[in-house]
């Protein structure tokens, strides 16, 4: 049976959705996954033994700069594999409806009721409905699962194997910035929204009572700074360089523990089973699983699944002690 995924964007959330890949190889073992995920988030995928085919669309740029033989050229891209006895779309929009539709035989997607854009139903064959306010990998691994005929449990999820992967060239850039005299701790500064930051005075405290060796990643310009800020005012603080995302799966995956808000590079921690705290604000803790190797610290704010609020600050109420002790536990593990 082949198969194809669509999920387009963004990093976390494809994140989520891959954690159904061996899920679906463990019930239907002889089957051929292929990814559609947008250009920009679809290295996240490289690597991944589950996975026979990425096909990484540049629908973003084709939305900037259209022209007709641009969309020509994309279309062909889609269609280069052929046609796929079932498309399971993850995502919930139009564009990725439209992109199930032409790839395959039979589609399945969310139902109107959950879906992140109703009239994505009209473009599926069969129209499944998962509440919006369960867990969210379990949410996205429901879908695959009512699609294909199976049944999955949240135990199968928490009890997951690592699931991103990198090449020893991805390795070299980090290499020299991880110590074997001390624990190396990697913070994850910023996100798409500034709201969804733990507070750059925070973790220097954190960084200051820890005493370890700390790492901060950064992606843009504002991170960056970001970063300065914290690497100035703390003595065991380093700034990692800017990697791209094998380079950046690769180095998440030799920490002993990472620190950050509800954003990618924190998520790329959990897929691996590597320490990490996650930090929530304006967005529901609900999204990952606890356990562990994972703690969860959220604000005290009342967060709707159907409306998030990104002026929702309340992040910053979580105090560096809470944070330091549950470092501290992990660290001990």
């Amino acid at each position: 049976m082949n198969i194809a995924i669509v999920r387009l964007s963004s990093l976390g959330d494809i994140i989520f959705c891959m954690a159904s890949l061996q899920i679906i190889k463990h019930y239907r073992p002889n089957c051929s996954i292929t990814w559609f995920a947008d250009k920009k988030f679809a290295d996240i995928l490289d690597n991944n033994p589950d996975l026979e085919n990425i096909v990484k669309v540049d629908l973003k740029n084709l939305r900037g700069s259209f022209s007709f033989s641009g969309l020509q050229h994309e279309y062909r891209k889609l269609l280069v594999h052929g046609k796929y006895d079932l498309v399971i779309d993850l995502h919930g929009m139009i564009k990725s409806a439209v992109i199930s539709r032409i790839v395959g035989k039979a589609t399945c997607g969310f139902h109107p009721r959950t879906a992140k854009e109703p009239l994505t139903a009209l473009l599926y064959g069969k129209r499944i409905d998962v509440p919006l306010e369960i867990n969210t990998v379990f949410r996205y691994a429901s879908l695959v699962a009512q699609s294909l005929g199976i049944t999955v449990t949240e135990q199968e999820l928490i009890n997951k194997r690592p699931f991103l992967f990198y090449t020893h060239n991805d390795v070299s850039c980090s290499e020299q910035f991880f110590r074997s005299d001390r624990k190396n701790i990697i913070l994850v500064v910023g996100s798409t929204w500034e709201s969804r930051n733990y507070p750059k005075d925070k973790f220097v405290a954190v960084a200051n009572e820890l005493k370890e060796n700390i790492l901060v990643c950064h992606g843009n310009e504002q991170e960056y700074q970001t970063a300065q800020y914290i690497a100035e005012r703390s003595p065991y603080v380093s700034m990692l360089p800017k990697m791209n995302i094998n380079q950046l799966k690769a180095a998440v995956s030799r920490a002993d523990l990472l620190i950050g808000g509800d954003t990618g590079p924190t998520h790329i921690a959990w897929a691996n089973n590597i320490p990490c705290i996650v930090i929530f604000g304006p967005t529901p803790a609900h999204r990952i699983y606890a356990g562990d190797s994972c703690r969860i610290l959220k604000s005290t704010s009342i967060v709707d699944d159907r409306k998030l609020d990104r002026n929702d600050f309340s992040i910053g109420e979580i105090r560096e002690s809470q944070v330091i002790e549950l470092a501290r536990e992990l660290l001990a593990r």
